[in-house]
Parts: C-alpha cells; sequence; structure tokens
C-alpha cells in the first residue's frame, strides 16, 4: 500500500481518481481548504501551494505525488500576472516540496503538445514538465487532450451549448485536430503508472487513438443528445467571439473559457494509444464517452460556476524576468541599488543589516512606505525572500511577502508578491500603486538584462 499525495485533489480528475486509489492506497488529498474526509484511507490537508513550506509539510511521508494543478483561476481580490508565469512557481515549489521529503516519484498530468502553433495553455504544461522533472525525481508525465465525463468542465460547457443554441457558427478553428479521452480511462492510466517501473521517466500521451475535429465534437454531442442542430462554417479565425459566446452560452466564466478557447487553435496529433496504455482504454470512440457520461449523470449543471477568491483582501502579483547567470541575491541586490535611480532620487532605500531590514521612503516623507525583512530560510531554495512587515501602504505586518525566484536552474526568473494587503482604498490602488508595481517591475526587468550581460 503507497502513501500517494494528489495535489488538485477536488478538481475533476482528482475527484474520480481519489474513489480508484482509496481501496488500495493511502490517499492524502491536497486542497486550499481542508474538507471532511468520509472515505476510508482517504485524508484530506489544506494546502496553500504557494507557501514552499505549507507544500514540503504537505509531502511528509509521501511516496507518490501526483500533480494535476492548473492555475487559471485567481485566488485572491487582485491578481497581476498570467496563469502560465503562475504554474511555474507552483510547480517549483511542489517539485523542492518532493525533494525534500524523499518522494520517490512524481505524476504529472498535462496537455497534448500540438503540430506546430503552440498555445500559452499549452506551452506552460511543458514548462511545468520541465520544472518537475528538473527535481531529479523520476517523473510520469500524462499528456492528454480533453477529458470527457460528468462534471468535467470540458463536457458541461459542450453539453450547455449544444442544448441552448439551435443555430451554431463554426469558425476556422472548429476544424482544428483534436483528441478526446474518457475520465475512467485517465483515471485507470494513472492507477497503473504509481510505483510502476515501466512507467518511470517516461512521456506517455493519453489518448484513445480516434482522430476528431471540435466540428466532430459538436456533431457529435449534438447526436448522442438527441438534438438537430444547424451549422454554419465561416471563414473567421478570431477567437475574441468564441470566447464571448462560449462564456455566455456554454455556463463558465472567462478566466476559464479564455485560455482553452485559445488552444483550440493548435491541432493536435493524431495518435494511437502506446502498448504500454491500449489495454486500459475502454472508450475508443467520442459519442461512446457522451453515452457513458449521460448514463452516469443525465442532469445539466445548474448554474454558472463562480470564482473562488480565497483571500479576499489580498494581492498577489508575479511577473517573469529576464533569466541571468547570478544568482537571486544578487537580483535583489541590483533591485534595491535600482529603484532609486529609475524614480530620479523620489524614493529612496535605506537598508539596515543587523536588522535584516530594507525601508523604502518617499523622499519628502519621514515614514516609510514599506518594511521588508529578509527571511534565511532552513533548506535550499534559489530564492530571496522578504516579508512585508510595515509601512503606511501596507495594511498588515505578518501576511505578504516579496520574494525574487530563479526555477529550472536558471532557466526562468521570477518576482513575485503574495498577500498582500494593502492599505489605500482598493479603487485608488488599483489605478496608482498596482499600476505602478507592475511597470516598475517591467522596467527593472529590462535594467536586469542590460546589466546582466555587461558583466
Amino acid at each position: 500500500m503507497s502513501r500517494i499525495a494528489i495535489a488538485g485533489a477536488s478538481g475533476f480528475v482528482g475527484r474520480n481518481l481519489i474513489k480508484v486509489l482509496a481501496p488500495h492506497h493511502q490517499v492524502r488529498a491536497l486542497g486550499r481548504s481542508k474538507q471532511a474526509g468520509t472515505i476510508q484511507n482517504v485524508e484530506w490537508k489544506s494546502t496553500e501551494l504557494f507557501s514552499v513550506k505549507s507544500t514540503v509539510e504537505a509531502l511528509k511521508d509521501v511516496d507518490v505525488a501526483i500533480y494535476m494543478v492548473h492555475s487559471m483561476m485567481p485566488s485572491s481580490r487582485l491578481f497581476q500576472g498570467n496563469f502560465h508565469d503562475t504554474d511555474l512557481l507552483l510547480a517549483d515549489n511542489f517539485a523542492h516540496a518532493c525533494q525534500q521529503n524523499g518522494v520517490k516519484q512524481i505524476i504529472y498530468l498535462g496537455g497534448l503538445v500540438p503540430e506546430g502553433y503552440i498555445s500559452p495553455h499549452l506551452q506552460s504544461r511543458q514548462e511545468v514538465e520541465g520544472v518537475l522533472q528538473a527535481s531529479g525525481i523520476p517523473v510520469t508525465v500524462l499528456r492528454a487532450g480533453m477529458i470527457v465525463g460528468p462534471g468535467g468542465s470540458s463536457f458541461e460547457i459542450l453539453r450547455s451549448l449544444v442544448k441552448k443554441l439551435p443555430v451554431m457558427v463554426l469558425p476556422r478553428w472548429t476544424q482544428s485536430a483534436t483528441q478526446a479521452v474518457f475520465i475512467d480511462d485517465v483515471v485507470r492510466v494513472i492507477e497503473k503508472a504509481i510505483d510502476n517501473p515501466d512507467f518511470m521517466q517516461k512521456t506517455i500521451d493519453v489518448v484513445n487513438g480516434e482522430s476528431l475535429t471540435y466540428e466532430g465534437i459538436l456533431r457529435g454531442a449534438a447526436k448522442v443528445l438527441g438534438l438537430k442542430r444547424r451549422m454554419l462554417p465561416v471563414p473567421i479565425a478570431s477567437t475574441g467571439f468564441s470566447k464571448l459566446w462560449v462564456m455566455i452560452f456554454g455556463n463558465s466564466t472567462y478566466e476559464l473559457v479564455s485560455p482553452l478557447i485559445d488552444s483550440l487553435l493548435c491541432d493536435l496529433p493524431q495518435l494511437k494509444p502506446s502498448p504500454l496504455i491500449a489495454p486500459l482504454i475502454r472508450f475508443p470512440q467520442f459519442e461512446s464517452m457522451i453515452v457513458e457520461t449521460l448514463k452516469q449523470d443525465p442532469n445539466a449543471p445548474q448554474g454558472r460556476p463562480k470564482r473562488r477568491i480565497v483571500h479576499e483582501d489580498s494581492v498577489r502579483s508575479i511577473q517573469r524576468l529576464p533569466s541571468v547567470s547570478q544568482d537571486c541575491a544578487w537580483i535583489a541586490t541590483q533591485y534595491v541599488k535600482w529603484l532609486p535611480s529609475f524614480f530620479f532620487a523620489i524614493i529612496k532605500v535605506k537598508t539596515c543589516p543587523e536588522k535584516n531590514r530594507i525601508e523604502f521612503y518617499l523622499t519628502v516623507f519621514p515614514k516609510p512606505l514599506l518594511v521588508l525583512e529578509h527571511v534565511k530560510e532552513g533548506f535550499e531554495l534559489p530564492r530571496e525572500k522578504f516579508h512585508i512587515v510595515g509601512g503606511v501602504l501596507s495594511k498588515t505586518t505578518n501576511t505578504g511577502w516579496l520574494e525574487f525566484r530563479q526555477i529550472d536552474h536558471k532557466k526562468y526568473t521570477l518576482a513575485s508578491i503574495h498577500e498582500f494587503v494593502p492599505k489605500l482604498p482598493w479603487l485608488f490602488y488599483i489605478y496608482t500603486q498596482a499600476l505602478l508595481h507592475r511597470f516598475t517591475m517591467f522596467m527593472f526587468g529590462r535594467y536586469l538584462s542590460k546589466v546582466s550581460h555587461e558583466k
């Protein structure tokens, strides 16, 4: 009986996976909020994946760690950044936590790699693969296309569209090649991969071998649902209108729909399942997946899913900086030196080595705007972290932090602020301090690129 942790346990695949693994393994389900456990051998553990400390604690005494996190929905009141930089940071936290705890295997469920153009959504999943593999722990990468099943967002969007629209406009992207796989087949493959030497250090496309287009998916769904739908092809490649009508008629949110629609421009490879997983694929046709889904859950979902905000009054900001050969301590030092010169001495920086503190001031104002305290951590991590412990712009003294992080052997560099609670009124903050911070990090990135090449 293996001890297995599942990051993304409350998601569509996670919920189905827990049911299958629980009879044979000790399962630790990781989520932002602790849920009441009703299944034997399943422990729900509240975990903040943005925190390395929380993630390390969550993976203690774990043999196999399954990672199924895709951060397309914001967890704070204001989020500055994009989901692919967030995915990088979360994956890096997870990889380091696995290293700290001596995890024997990581299983990652990502996306199929398209032929030609690759969307930011799918490119992000490839980046996550690399970050997890950089841990040095044996990684099993499972790549899937559309996962179909009761409760899955892809199918629920599809069902809502087909039911609500008697006439459908088909943009050019509906001719893109795609792949679909049933949720039960995906779960069987993940279960088979656990602690299995045949799956170690391998990348496997989880497909059923059927060639599909998005138009074919729409027509197949309408056929199984017993609905006659008129479909009108139009020579339009833009996704802007498609995002709007999928959001309105697909019973979903823009944050979820936007990256998914962008991915529809990609042609996914038309593959046959590898001999390693072929015996586990029991739904070879898309229409049979729809039939099984309706058998298990004949009712459409009630209401549109709501955005889940975990930190009601906080700000999260993540920006990608240029990759440099120097370490994070050098980056932080450069930031402190550069900031006053960039603002023409309007801002001054005072360092207090004896207190491990950095204070930021307006030249004409005696009180510090922000006070940062350098944090020395008990484990190796390529980052410089500063707690926000005061200043007139911070509402709290014990929540927020700023960090500079290098990922995958300095392949990526991130600057981020987490759980910062501003003192300014929200509307004023959004159009002043928030915009200024984003612009400042953009300009610092340009400066960093320049000085790193001069050395």
